[in-house]
């Protein structure tokens, strides 16, 4: 964990060469080269965005085409640690951008209380960036102020990581439930091209009968005007029967199909709603994602690190998952290199032969193999490569977010891990 060096500004400074404005007491303000040294990590990671960072190293000539975020990160934090042209333009940039808002700079100072409450108010907001400058730049600042606020950083990151997941979790059950909803609605649609069908065929039907109707009925007409008298009578007759038959079909074709429109009409309206439902969840689904996005960006950003955070030793490690659940092989790569690691992926299928998942075992720094979703033939290769390469593996009960999260962050107690 980070330690705090008690270092404020009690004596008078002298102006320097590097244009920093003087008070008669102290100066005015920290440069960003002399600010206490837990902050600078933070500074970088939460005051620049990665543009910022970028243009910056472009304009200094420190910037290379194949650098990682992490890269430009570690740049920046090391150019704070003494003045130079870097740490110049980042002083400029950051003073111009978060350190002009004398309201801010008077809420911030050593007499207002409660100090703590504005600043949680700040960091809640997403608004910590101007905060954080205001405090870390400000010489007169008590050491208990600058443990307070690095206190509330620090437990923010931890709390980003539970959020994380429990978004993580809320995004695997809604997915399952929008695939559910889908497979219904194929059903539904189904149902419903029956039904289609089955009225297209009433319709030509009923049109037929209309037509042989009509032409029955004409018929009828013309022998009603040319008979005349008792000998026609009983032809009149036996042509009167066919016609109420004739009608009497009609009036059955006409219910069939009232009930196929009726059918039709409610198979209508419950594919309305099942489309909103399905409309709905992809909205949440996508929400849900982005926000998930969102929090493991911002994970990323604050786990940045040097050699006195806890995590450092996890940075750029290798972490090889043999199986799991293939859907959620971007949920994985996101969790671990969003932790500063590196990623690597082997579905598990063995009937090919095993050099592949041999070659990726070889690579790899850490390697995790969830029992509950692999064969035995895998699990099997992978103790077997355990041995053969005298690597760590870590056997896990499941495949979920969770589990790998706990190893990765040291939270395993040693159940299931093969040496």
């Amino acid at each position: 964990m980070m330690t705090f060096q008690t270092q404020c500004c009690q004596e008078p400074a002298q102006q320097s060469g590097a244009g920093i404005v003087l008070d008669t007491d102290c100066r005015q303000r920290l440069r960003c080269w002399e600010v206490k040294h837990f902050f600078k990590c933070p500074i970088a990671g939460m005051c620049l965005t990665q543009t910022e960072q970028k243009q910056l190293l472009k304009k200094t000539g420190l910037f290379d085409k194949d650098d990682s975020p992490y890269d430009m990160h570690e740049k920046m934090v090391a150019a704070m640690e003494r003045e130079n042209r870097l740490s110049r333009r980042i002083d400029a940039l950051l003073n111009q951008k978060l350190g002009r808002n004398r309201e801010a700079q008077e809420l911030y100072r050593p007499d207002v209380d409660p100090f703590q409450t504005h600043f949680k108010a700040a960091l809640e907001s997403g608004q910590a960036a101007e905060a954080l400058w205001i405090v870390a730049t400000d010489p007169t600042l008590p050491v208990e102020r600058h443990r307070e606020i690095f206190g509330e950083i620090h437990m923010a990151m931890h709390w980003t990581v539970e959020a994380r997941l429990k978004l993580t979790r809320r995004l695997e059950l809604k997915t399952r439930e929008a695939a559910q909803l889908q497979q219904q609605r194929k059903k539904d649609a189904e149902v419903r091209r029956a039904l289609q069908k089955t009225m297209e065929e009433t319709r030509r039907e009923h049109k037929a009968l209309q037509r042989r109707l009509a032409s029955v009925e004409a018929e009828n007409q013309n022998l009603r005007e040319t008979l005349s008298g008792e000998n026609h009578y009983q032809r009149a007759m036996i042509l009167e029967q066919d016609n109420q038959r004739l009608k009497a079909e009609h009036g059955d074709v006409q219910r069939r199909l009232a009930n196929a429109m009726e059918k039709l009409s409610v198979q209508t309206v419950r594919n309305r709603r099942l489309a909103d439902q399905v409309a709905r969840q992809h909205e949440r689904e996508r929400y849900f994602r982005e926000e998930s996005r969102a929090v493991i960006g911002e994970m990323a950003a604050m786990n940045r690190c040097d050699a006195s955070c806890p995590s450092f030793d996890l940075c750029r490690k290798r972490v090889l998952i043999v199986g799991g659940i293939t859907r959620m092989e971007s949920l994985y790569r996101e969790l671990i290199e969003g932790c500063g690691g590196l990623f690597d992926y082997h579905d598990g299928y063995v009937k090919k032969g095993a050099k592949s998942l041999e070659s990726s075992f070889k690579r790899a720094d850490m390697v995790l193999c969830p029992v509950n979703c692999n064969s035995h033939a895998a699990c099997t290769i992978v103790k077997n490569l355990s041995k053969k390469h005298n690597k760590q593996v870590h056997m896990l009960a499941n495949s979920s977010l969770s589990a790998v999260s706990q190893v990765i962050r040291g939270e395993d107690a040693g159940e299931g891990t093969l040496n």
